[in-house]
């Protein structure tokens, strides 16, 4: 495994970059031993042209899913292959609308029984536990209904909300606090799924962290040669990202 598939979820869009070139190179290279100029990059437009046809550039745009400039620069390429050719709308002649060439036309039915082929790959491929096809409808629609960004800024707009907050750090001295100290790491660790719990030794110091005077977070701090160390940090689920972290962080280094 390497350093991007260790990343996880964050390295998401690198990984399906990385299954989007390999699909792309392969079925270049099959449509190419097959005799055809064909890429896959053309296949929405041409798809979409052979079901619906003339349609203006914007129509084509919101078909296909793609931006504005990226499908200028198709329908230039498609265009200079003699695939397609744009023509006067019917209603408004300053209008232009684009449909396929005969050539065009003859490509996409000749291509027709590759594209079957296609499907019954990508139909294995994606026919397993973890469904990809499903899975990528999934959080398209998650898109529509908020965006990447407007996900990221509601985030960082929490986070700087729970920042202006008011956000402590006290060193535990009474049983009372110690019982919660102690209850939220335990609480942690069985969210962990860790098969046994971490029990720290006595003579250990504990500190808690509060996110508006309540209990959020829990550091277990041990002393070796009159230096402080971190021997556990626990923080709630519902506090993560709130900065309560790496207050706790530094009250440990300022020990």
């Amino acid at each position: 495994m390497n350093i991007i598939e260790k990343a996880g979820i964050l390295a998401i869009g690198t990984r399906l970059l990385r299954v989007h070139d390999q699909l792309r190179t392969d079925a270049n290279a099959f449509y190419k031993a097959q005799g055809f100029d064909f890429e896959t990059k053309w296949f929405p437009v041409m798809y979409v042209l052979s079901i619906k046809s003339p349609l203006s550039i914007m129509e084509i745009a919101a078909e296909i899913g793609l931006s504005h400039p990226t499908t200028i620069t198709l329908l230039r390429e498609l265009e200079n292959r003699k695939y397609i050719e744009s023509i006067k709308d019917e209603r408004d002649e300053r209008k232009r609308n684009i449909q396929l060439t005969p050539q065009g036309l003859e490509l996409v039915n000749a291509l027709r029984p590759i594209w079957k082929m296609i499907v019954k790959v990508l139909t294995k491929l994606t026919t397993n536990q973890n469904n990809l096809f499903e899975a990528i409808n999934e959080v398209e629609d998650r898109l529509k209904e908020n965006s990447f960004i407007q996900r990221m800024e509601a985030i960082a707009n929490d986070q700087k909300q729970v920042k202006s907050e008011l956000v402590t750090i006290k060193k535990i001295e009474i049983p009372e606090e110690l019982a919660i100290a102690k209850a939220i790491l335990q609480e942690v660790q069985l969210q962990r799924d860790e098969s046994t719990l971490y029990e720290p030794a006595d003579g250990y110091s504990y500190y808690m962290g509060f996110v508006n005077g309540l209990p959020a977070a829990t550091a277990v701090i041990s002393l070796i040669d009159n230096s402080a160390n971190l021997e556990e940090l626990a923080v709630l689920d519902a506090y993560r990202s709130t900065g309560i972290e790496e207050a706790l962080l530094r009250a440990v280094d300022q020990m």
